[in-house]
């Protein structure tokens, strides 16, 4: 897992307080620790779904509601603060995204999401925009296949191994 730098960390901090201010919704103790774990999770790329987060969150710290974590969540993929990764099988993976333009990498065993910047030249879509009677505003990809790690590894191995780092 790579770490993040403490700046980085204060801007991921900022950009959290800013989308919740910018949709109007008050800082409350649920918020402030929700954004508090999201953090915690940008600092070592973890991944995770909304369900998973709001059980450990609610296990953690007690009456926070799946409602505020599920809107809130949605705010900050609204607000560009998080992806949302979706995995083979049709689920999804949240994670704090990067500050620039990027991808992702998606290992379809363990389910590892590995961001990354390069990209193909935006003159390129926009023909294939264009040949489809199309006017681009935006693109994702997510390139998907098996991890170095899913490759040498046994089967059982993947049942032991935490599947959202990065």
């Amino acid at each position: 897992m790579r770490m993040m730098s403490e700046n980085r960390t204060h801007e991921i901090e900022a950009r959290i307080r800013h989308a919740f201010k910018d949709a109007d919704r008050p800082n409350t103790q649920p918020r402030r620790i929700l954004a508090g774990r999201l953090v915690e999770m940008a600092r070592t790329g973890e991944t995770f779904c909304i369900e998973d987060l709001w059980m450990k969150l609610r296990a953690a710290h007690g009456g926070i509601g799946r409602a505020t974590v599920f809107r809130s969540i949605e705010q900050l993929v609204e607000k560009r603060v998080l992806d949302r990764i979706e995995l083979p099988d049709g689920s999804h993976r949240y994670r704090v995204c990067g500050i620039g333009h990027h991808h992702h990498l998606v290992c379809t065993v363990c389910h590892r999401i590995v961001e990354f910047e390069g990209c193909f030249p935006e003159s390129a879509f926009a023909e294939i925009a264009e040949t489809h009677g199309f006017a681009m505003e935006d693109h994702e990809i997510t390139l998907y296949g098996t991890c170095s790690r899913c490759r040498n590894d046994s089967p059982a191995d993947h049942l032991q191994r935490p599947s959202d780092d990065s």
